[in-house]
């Protein structure tokens, strides 16, 4: 199986290092593994123009072309994201807006997804995966499993033994 991740986060921390690990044991499983750091790239806002209803494509030139083909050519997408506010990261919101002409090209439809949120608040997780329920419905896309990580710090991650077996553990079992 083929995976990408695109990391929503704007900063190298946590979401970062999950989403590297849980393309790690991705990899030692067998599959195929890339990673998006948004952060890196060049996506602008959306400029609501909607010529991609009418011709599929998005007239602005930047990377978001270019990902969104990556996400058509493998079996699982990653979709990671620090939870901000209850919701995604505007770095993540922005490249979701951007997703517009899969909606109408029906490019990503029976694509499968995981989500992946890193936050200091577990409670709140339901809300900021309503975000992302509402863009893989419309965009076709089935969510297979979803994991939320707690952490206060920006390595809080990488220094707690617990939270890397919770990668590995879901790994496992979305893969398997």
């Amino acid at each position: 199986m083929n995976i990408i991740a695109i990391c929503g986060s704007p900063r190298r921390g946590n979401t970062e290092f999950a989403l590297k690990k849980l393309l790690t044991k991705a990899g030692e499983l067998g599959h195929k593994t890339e990673l998006i750091l948004l952060r890196e790239k060049k996506v602008e806002h959306c400029r609501g123009c909607l010529s991609c209803d009418d011709t599929g494509k998005c007239p602005i030139l930047d990377d978001m072309n270019s990902i969104t083909e990556k996400m058509v050519a493998n079996d699982l997408i990653v979709f990671g994201s620090p939870n901000y506010f209850n919701n995604v990261s505007g770095l993540m919101k922005d490249f979701f807006d951007r997703l517009n002409p899969a909606y109408g090209n029906k490019k990503l439809d029976g694509k499968k997804a995981v989500v992946l949120f890193v936050g200091d608040e577990v409670r709140n997780i339901d809300k900021a995966l309503v975000v992302v329920e509402s863009l893989t419905n419309s965009l076709g896309i089935s969510i297979i499993g979803d994991l939320y990580l707690n952490a206060k710090d920006a390595q809080g991650l990488e220094n707690d033994p617990e939270s890397v077996k919770k990668i590995d553990d879901f790994v496992v079992s979305i893969l398997s």
